[in-house]
């Protein structure tokens, strides 16, 4: 199994969306922990597993929806590890994570 880098933004992403579901329902911040935790446990496991969100020369990022919420974990597989880019809204700022990857 690869190992795992979260960048912080990615890492503050997916803090302000368990803060945001624990102040409306602690039990929908636990689903989402564990959805979360499960993905990226995957994406370590099968880093050219999830579809491709888009590519460049050198990299290519893959796209890993979460079943009951409204986001997505965006992963880079390197040689050496997998880099979780972005945890995303789908439906805000579409693509504003690209500037991580260039």
């Amino acid at each position: 199994m690869k190992k795992l880098r979260v960048l912080a933004e990615a890492r503050q992403e997916f803090a302000d969306a368990l803060r945001w579901y624990r102040s409306k329902a602690p039990a929908f911040a636990e689903a989402l922990a564990l959805e979360y935790r499960a993905i990226v446990h995957r994406a370590r496991q099968f880093p050219d597993a999830g579809a491709i969100e888009t590519a460049t020369e050198s990299m290519t990022v893959r796209r890993h929806l979460l079943r009951h919420f409204p986001y997505k974990v965006l992963t880079v597989n390197l040689p050496d590890q997998v880099v979780v880019i972005a945890f995303a809204h789908t439906k805000r700022r579409p693509g504003y994570w690209l500037e991580r990857i260039r």
